[in-house]
Parts: structure tokens; sequence; C-alpha cells
């Protein structure tokens, strides 16, 4: 087998790789979740945890929205001239990416404390101070491996080798699983961070090498930034790191309100918003992550058309999924929340806790998928600035909504105003990105999203019917609650499917053909 024919794929290919393994991904995520709910549940263990663990997701997105975002159209512009000078680029700029990250991890690990009592002042027990403190430590070591790794993915998907960029993240959940499954007894909280620091490793070097070896890019130190990218690259970068940032302030002001709630409140939110990742992670960043490359190329060639056309598609596509997985969300909350999570320590407490914040939070399902594929075009044209002014005023908004919304609904306002901001955020990037673009493909955006809608509501009826009536015939055990919800949703699925066909939905024939297309490639038709 020529195994290099596989490396390169297009944006079709891209597409279906990055979905099936984002799905895979995900269930081992799920997996993960699963056993660190059953083991520690809503204790303050598990709040500390999920207090801590978003230090591991702004470095993770400081690089790979910010700096890896504005280095892949920089990257494919300097590989289109010379590979002798990109290679020169890059080790530049991994030169001192790799000094800045040594210093935040030391930053990090010398002000923990001071961190603790930033993101958590509602924790008075030194105890839970100090288990909160030492979870910091971990995740700055984690952080250090994790962007190195998201940057280096950043440079496979410049070359268009998308399959290693899906395949290796599932190092990190299996080493996480393995972490819970043998250390939870002996380490506690700590077996989950053990885990993620030996996958992080895993990780980065799995990615070190590979882009020794399969992109023929060998690292050497390099600071002389003279006619490098490095200097366009920090230009661009400032505006998403900016934003980035912004979002990570709501997230601590949101970790702050909870702090000063009931015990359980961070982590039953944390449990909450992931069950939202979910769908969103199988979905929507697989597919702006492996069209990005192709937004890309067409904004180097300022082909507005393709852009829009671009846009349309992703959104088309991504809605015939993301729009019925709302309404299961919204709609069978407690039940969902009830599969997945009541085991062990985590019980009907625990589920009352966490469904109502799941339903707001699948309430922004939508808005958040417009929102990461309208992101992306803004980034392939290089303007960083629009929706970085965009999110601060969204962060604001946030911030002041969630202080409105706890004083009704306690912790389950912070999911809800969370849900409302992204339905700002989402009108108002697409306004300005109709004026930068022009056509943006509304009509048919429009039309899909309504057949997708139709199909929605005739399915969420049959299902909820046919649940409640099986409901009242079984008694409320875990196991017969999931058999009687995946039932239930087979009727949905069957009944949506059928309202798109009669409705002559394009996605579907669309779909078809791309499966189609992709099992032909790996025939090597």
């Amino acid at each position: 087998m020529n195994v290099k024919k596989y490396l390169k794929q297009g944006a079709v290919q891209a597409s279906i790789i990055f979905m099936a393994s984002a799905f895979i991904s995900r269930l081992l995520g799920l997996s993960r979740d699963i056993l660190f709910s059953a083991y520690f549940g809503t204790t303050h263990a598990a709040d500390a945890l999920n207090a801590t663990l978003p230090i591991t997701f702004v470095v993770q997105n400081i690089v790979s929205s910010a700096i890896a975002l504005s280095f892949i159209p920089l990257f494919i512009e300097a590989l289109n001239r010379s590979r002798e000078k990109t290679v020169r680029d890059f080790n530049v700029v991994f030169s001192y990416f790799l000094v800045g990250l040594f210093f935040s991890m030391l930053l990090l690990g010398v002000f923990s404390f001071q961190i603790v009592h930033v993101l958590t002042p509602g924790f008075t027990e030194y105890s839970l101070i100090n288990l909160t403190a030492r979870l910091v430590d971990f995740f700055a070591i984690i952080s250090f491996f994790w962007a190195i790794t998201n940057f280096l993915y950043a440079v496979s998907q410049a070359h268009k080798n998308f399959l290693i960029t899906a395949l290796v993240p599932l190092i990190l959940n299996v080493s996480i699983i393995a972490g819970l499954l043998f250390w939870h007894n002996s380490l506690g909280v700590f077996s989950y961070t053990a885990g993620m620091l030996i996958g992080s490793v895993i990780q980065a070097f799995v990615m070190l090498f590979y882009t020794r070896r399969a992109l023929s890019i060998k690292f050497s130190w390099n600071f002389n930034p003279k006619g490098t990218v490095l200097g366009m690259l920090v230009i661009l970068s400032m505006p998403l790191i900016i934003q980035q940032f912004s979002g990570y302030v709501v997230t601590v002001v949101s970790n702050n309100i909870a702090s000063h709630l009931r015990e359980g409140s961070i982590a039953s939110l944390g449990y909450a918003n992931k069950l939202r990742q979910f769908a969103l992670g199988i979905l929507t960043v697989p597919l702006a992550t492996s069209y990005y490359p192709f937004l890309s190329e067409a904004a180097a060639k300022k082909d507005m058309k393709e852009l829009g056309n671009i846009f349309s598609k992703s959104i088309r596509f991504a809605s015939f999924f993301i729009v019925p997985i709302m309404f299961i969300f919204i709609v069978f909350d407690k039940a969902i929340v009830t599969i997945v999570f009541q085991r062990g320590v985590f019980g009907m407490e625990a589920v009352a806790l966490t469904a109502l914040p799941f339903q707001f939070y699948s309430l922004g399902i939508f808005a958040a998928m417009i929102t990461v594929v309208s992101m992306r075009v803004f980034f392939a044209m290089k303007d960083m600035w629009t929706p970085t002014i965009i999110s601060l005023v969204v962060a604001v908004f946030d911030i002041v909504v969630m202080l409105m919304l706890v004083k009704v609904y306690a912790h389950a306002g912070i999911a809800l105003a969370v849900s409302i901001g992204l339905y700002l955020y989402m009108f108002l990037l697409l306004f300005f990105l109709r004026k930068k673009v022009g056509s943006l493909g509304s009509k048919k955006i429009v039309i899909s999203i309504s057949k997708f809608l139709a199909g929605s509501v005739i399915g969420i009826i049959i299902m909820y019917y046919s649940f409640r009536r099986i409901e009242s015939f079984l008694p409320a055990i875990n196991w017969y609650v999931a058999m009687n919800f995946f039932a239930s949703l087979i009727l949905f699925s069957l009944a949506y499917l059928i309202v798109l066909y009669l409705l002559k939905a394009d996605e579907m024939t669309s779909a078809y053909f791309v499966m189609k297309k992709l099992k032909n490639k790996l025939k090597g038709r």
C-alpha cells in the first residue's frame, strides 16, 4: 500500500475523516466523563477539577485559534513561493513559541495559589484550595505539551495532511480513561490529570516525529526573525489572543459565580457543557478545520464567490445534523443526563443539578455552529479584528446577563446566558460577514434549515410520544431508560429522513455522494 497516497485529503474526504475520528474521540471522551462522574460525581473534588480544566483549554485555544489559525494562511502562501524559506519560517516561529510556552508554564506553577483565588473565590476550605492549586500545577505542564501538539496540527493541516491530526487526539482520551481506571483509588482526582499528562506527552512526541518524517521539516533553533513571517504572525495573532482571553474571562467569571453557590454547581455546569460539546465536537469543529485551508486558498485568490459557496455548503451540511440534535437535547435533557452519568456517586440529585444547565446550553448549539464556521471565513481573509471586537462586546453582554439570570435559575442561569450570547454573536458575525463577502448563499441556507426544522419538529413529536408511552411500562432504571431512548430515537431518525426525502432536501443526496466518493478513494479508484 502506498501510505503517502492517503496523507493528503481534499475538503470532502477531510470532513468525513475528521467527523469519523471526532465521533470516536467524543465517544472516548464520553466514556472518560462517565467514569469520572461515577467516581467523583458533583463533589468538591469534581468542582476543583472543572474549575482548573479551562487553564488547558485557554492555552489550547490560544494556540489552535490564534497562533495556528494565523499561521496556516501565512504558511500556505510561503509554501507556494519557496519550501526552503517555509522551513526557516517554521523554525523561527516554533523557537519563539517554545520559549513563550516554557515561561507561561513557569508562571502558572509559581502563582498557582493566586490563580485559585481568582478562579474560585468561593472556595474557603484550605484543603480544597490546596487541591485546586496542585491541579493548576499539573495543568501548567500538560498545557505545554498540548500546545506543542496543536501547533504541529496547524503545520500538518497547511500541508492538507488531515488524517494524522484526526487520529492523534484519540491518544489523550485513552490515556485519561486508563488513568481513571487504574489510579482513581490511589490518586483520587489526580488520576485524571496523571492520565492526561501521559497522553499529552505521547501526542507531542508523535507529532514531532510526524513533522520530521512525513512532512520533511527538521526543527532547529533559530531566533533570527529577519525576513520571516514572525512579525506578520504576531500582528495577526494578537486580536485572536485577545478574543480567546475574552472568552476565558467569561469562563472565569462563571466559575467565580458558581463557586459561591451550592456544592457541585461548577461540576454540573462542566458535565452539561461536555454533553453540548459532544455534538459540536463531532460536527462543527471538524468541518471548520477541514475547510479552513481551502477557505484560505480562496481568500488568497480574492475569490469572494468561492468563499461564499464554501460557507453556504458547510453551514447546510452541519445543520443537517445539528438542528435535529438540538431538538433532541432540549426535549430529552433529563433522560440523556440520566443515561450518560447516573451511576456510582452520581445520583438523582446530581442528575437534577445537571439537566437544566444542559437544556439551556443546548439552546445555543445552532448558534455555536454558525459562529465557529463564520469566524473561519474572517480568519481566512486575515480579518482578525472584526470577530475580536464582536467577542469583546458579547463577553460583556454574557457577564451582565449571567449576573441577572443566576438570581432566577441559580447555576443554570450561567448556561442560559451563554446561549443567549451565542445568538448575539452569530447575528453580529453574519451581519459583518455579508458586508465583507457579499452573497453567502443565504437563500439556500434558509430553505435547507426550514426543511431540517420541519423534519425535526415532526420527528421530536413522534419520539416524545413513543418515549412517554414506553416509559409508563418500564421501571425507572438507567438501562431501561437507555433502551427506551434509543428505540424512540430510531423512530425520530426515520421520521426526520422521510420528511427530508419528501421535501427533496439536497443535503441527503450530497451526503450519499460524499460517502460514495470517500469509499471509491479508499479503494483506490
